[in-house]
């Protein structure tokens, strides 16, 4: 939902292939052999490191061109050949330096890093400020020619350029905080992009296409765009020009795994002792458990925690990571505000009411270990971060309007603010005096909606559900033509709930909430004794990440409490799995909880993954 161009995530936490090895013989070892590298450096053993591999192509027909999303390998193996300037991870909150010294602010809207002179591509050359730039240039030319006049092309970065072969400066279109700056351009999260620098200045294709896209204008320019988008530039297989400048280097392609050996002049090589990083593909399954249960892999991006009728499959020595990222199940509700659909469900007063009959604490039986109850009110704050209790934020929530409770007392009082009335069998009649009926689409799979239709059908409002094919839904649900829907979504961070591409673009479309919104004051204070505050949410996002000023945020999390567009219901981590009967995972809990391609990052920073079997 946040991609552009080259934003795309199809290959973000997919759910894999997997299945039979095939193809390039064996089974990619087991990772236990161990022993001295021989030739290569000390302490060195020829231990092989197998990662399950999330992409839905096979490893030979994939290549490194960011901006083409067919058969793409950003992430299996970019990820894992590529460095980045920095990383952002969204629960910590936190920027981590990776190929840059550092950064700073020279003004409100010039951003500048410079980068170490200690790394090279996997061929020997020096990496330059000049490659990131021109990758950076790129993708601002593609992004310009689909903006609309006068619109900002970026969300955040108006123009690039080199100052020399370590130091970048970006020109902002807008006065960020630092913090909003870095995450929004060079430690940006989001796409094939942020897996790394994937072209090479000096490169004839690269070069070519650079110098053309940022020449062109009209017809010339969407040929080049075309050219770009459609690539299959470098091909993995050719391991000449398929080169990085990470700390694993291709060293072979097989039908179904990618092995990649450690590159020796990598800046973060003495903190790595084994040889070889593996990513294997299962082409039979899209679920990692039993390659992993079956000691096929020694780790999975995604796919984690499992419900408990697999929990006994896992070896003894199973471990999760990346446990602070999860995802949320929530109602949406059709607020009303960009189309002519009308529903009850546009009065924010009935939406609270609905939340308000809804008994949360019933859901539990119904859960199968790995689905977890939201225990808090609605505020747009992942669940997670709300268990550990560290951020202000678990603070402030203590004083927002609690629903999920079944308390129909107070459900009543807020229909009856909208003119809604009861007839003498306990059934509530709309304020036309017709029967109030309520529809869920493609809600039956959903456990936190069928708690809710005895809820509500108990409290006397009558539910219909309306289940429709996949292209039927995502057409009425983009035009806005229905009452409730579900929602899954990822919540990995505080300010990554509130990215403007997320809230301001996707889940105003989605809800059909507008930006004009008013809040009642005090915080905390439904009934608005102080009065009213009114708030333009996009100018709110925007406010916060040029000042860094939390009052925004409490603001915003305030709205979203009381206006509710979205009420969340459940949430579950969104780990990873790590198997630490060979292998140790040491990366700092930023990288390990937060950041999504973790394992990757750990190999570049520290000792973040070592050998520790026989």
């Amino acid at each position: 939902m946040l991609a552009g161009c080259s934003g795309n995530d199809n290959e973000t936490d997919a759910p894999g292939d997997g299945g039979s090895d095939g193809g390039d013989g064996g089974d990619g070892g087991d990772g236990g052999n161990g022993g001295d590298g021989g030739d290569g450096m000390s302490g060195v053993t020829d231990a092989r490191f197998r990662l399950f591999d999330h992409a839905n192509t096979a490893p030979p027909e994939r290549h490194l061109n960011p901006w083409n999303p067919a058969q793409s390998g950003a992430w299996w193996p970019g990820a894992a050949i590529m460095d980045r300037p920095a990383a952002y991870s969204p629960s910590a909150d936190e920027i981590i330096p990776i190929m840059i010294d550092d950064w700073e602010m020279t003004d409100d809207t010039t951003l500048e890093a410079t980068f170490r002179d200690d790394y090279t591509w996997h061929n020997g050359d020096q990496f330059v400020a000049q490659d990131y730039v021109m990758e950076q240039q790129i993708e601002l030319e593609i992004l310009k020619a689909s903006a609309e006049d006068g619109e900002n092309a970026h969300v955040a970065m108006e123009s690039i350029e080199a100052v020399d072969d370590q130091l970048v400066r970006v020109d902002l279109h807008t006065p960020y905080a630092p913090k909003f700056a870095m995450q929004n351009t060079i430690a940006d999260y989001h796409g094939n992009l942020a897996r790394g620098v994937f072209t090479k200045h000096d490169d004839d294709k690269w070069s070519d296409w650079h110098e053309r896209l940022r020449n062109a204008s009209g017809d010339d320019k969407t040929a080049v765009i075309e050219e770009i988008t459609t690539a299959s530039y470098p091909k993995i297989t050719n391991t000449e020009q398929a080169i990085g400048h990470g700390p694993f280097q291709i060293s072979d392609v097989g039908d179904n795994i990618i092995v990649c050996e450690l590159y020796e002049d990598h800046p973060n090589a003495e903190n790595i002792n084994f040889r070889e990083f593996a990513m294997r593909n299962f082409p039979n399954t899209n679920q990692p458990v039993q390659p992993y249960a079956n000691d096929q892999i020694d780790a999975t991006a995604g796919g984690f925690p499992v419900q408990n009728d697999l929990k006994s499959q896992l070896p003894d020595t199973h471990s999760l990571y990346r446990e602070a990222r999860s995802a949320n199940s929530l109602f949406t509700f059709n607020c009303g505000a960009n189309n002519d659909y009308d529903t009850p469900v546009n009065d924010r007063n009935v939406r609270k009411a609905i939340c308000h009959v809804f008994d949360r604490q019933a859901v539990d039986q119904l859960l199968q270990g790995v689905k977890r109850r939201f225990e808090w009110p609605p505020c747009r704050v992942p669940g997670r971060i709300l268990e550990l209790g560290e951020h202000e934020s678990t603070e402030w929530v203590q004083d927002f309007e609690m629903y999920g409770q079944n308390d129909t007392e107070r459900a009543a009082e807020y229909l009856r603010a909208s003119d809604y009335e009861q007839d003498g069998n306990g059934n509530w009649l709309t304020p036309d005096g017709e029967q109030f009926e309520l529809g869920f689409l493609n809600a039956t799979e959903r456990v936190d909606f069928q708690v809710l239709q005895q809820n509500l059908e108990n409290f006397g409002i009558s539910v219909t559900q309306e289940s429709v094919d996949t292209a039927t839904f995502d057409e009425r649900r983009q035009n806005g033509e229905y009452e409730m829907i579900p929602d899954g979504s990822s919540a990995n961070g505080i300010t990554a709930m509130w990215a403007p591409g997320l809230v301001v673009d996707w889940l105003s479309s989605l809800a059909q909430f507008s930006m004009e919104q008013t809040i009642p004051m005090p915080i905390g204070d439904p009934e608005g004794s102080s009065g009213t505050k009114d708030i333009n949410v996009a100018d709110h996002i925007q406010s916060w990440q040029t000042t860094g000023d939390s009052q925004y945020h409490k603001e915003l999390m305030w709205w979203w409490n009381q206006h509710v567009p979205e009420h969340e219901n459940m949430y579950e981590p969104d780990a990873g799995a790590f198997n630490t009967q060979n292998w140790s995972l040491n990366a700092e809990p930023q990288i390990t909880e937060g950041i999504d391609d973790a394992l990757f990052i750990a190999t570049k920073v520290g000792d973040g993954i070592s050998y520790t079997g026989n």
